[in-house]
This record gives C-alpha cells, structure tokens and sequence, in this order.
C-alpha cells in the first residue's frame, strides 16, 4: 500500500518531446530542503525545446536570468520540465528560502504571465505544482 499525503499522478500525451524515460511525470527537484513536483498538459511555445545530436535540450530556461541564478536544467527534453525548471530557478533566484504561500502564490501568478506573454494563443498551461507534503498547487 502507498501512504501519503499528497500525490499526483499523470498521464502524457506525447506532443513535444520523445517518449522516453527522461520525459516521464511529473518532473521532481528538491529546493530549500523540500520536494517539488510538477506536470503539466499543453503547449509552451517560449519553451520549446530544440534537439541537438544527442537528443538533449539547448534551450536554457531561464526568466531573464543571469547563468550563475540558473540551478535547474531539464534531463529530457519536453517543453514541460523546461518550464518547471524555469520556474524554480525564478523562484531560487528570488528567495533565499520558501516564502509565505500567499508571497509564493502571487509570484507563480506573476510568473505564469510571463511565460504566457506574447503567446497567449499559443500557450496552454495546465498544471500541477507540488510543494513539500502538504501544498499542491493547480
């Protein structure tokens, strides 16, 4: 049996990105000591990742960040975990630790616009971010 508290489950469907091991969700990092989760279903156009030779990204997701604030690198290469990536190292790059939920909930807000602006037509972002045990956001 499998006891928790919190758990996510998805399944991909396969539109950026090869069906592969690395590309599997949700995508798990550990930042400030806690465990972050994350899937997504959709498009993200400024995320999209270009394939070099060893099929791995060359995308840098980054929000206007400098290289010594980017942290977190996809292993696959799906517009997705580049997108999870990008939002911890935002999140890294301001805060030195977890912020209060409502402090972290209005910058995933601010932080979702920006990834949204300028593709609004083109960008579907559903999601789920899992923060610690107990925190889920959708």
């Amino acid at each position: 049996p499998i006891k928790t508290l919190n758990m996510m489950a998805h399944i991909r469907y396969a539109t950026q990105g090869a069906v592969s091991l690395e590309n599997v969700h949700p995508f798990q990092r550990e930042m400030w000591g806690i465990q972050w989760s994350f899937c997504h279903n959709g498009e993200v156009p400024k995320f999209t990742s270009q394939v070099d030779d060893n099929n791995k990204s060359t995308m840098e997701p980054y929000f206007s960040l400098s290289s010594s604030e980017i942290f977190y690198h996809p292993v696959g290469n799906t517009d997705s975990e580049a997108t999870f990536c990008a939002i911890l190292n935002a999140l890294r790059a301001e805060f030195n630790e977890l912020p209060t939920l409502p402090v972290l909930y209005e910058t995933l807000q601010r932080l979702c616009a920006q990834i949204v602006l300028g593709q609004e037509e083109n960008t579907i972002l559903n999601f789920l971010l899992g923060c610690g045990q107990y925190t889920l956001f959708a």
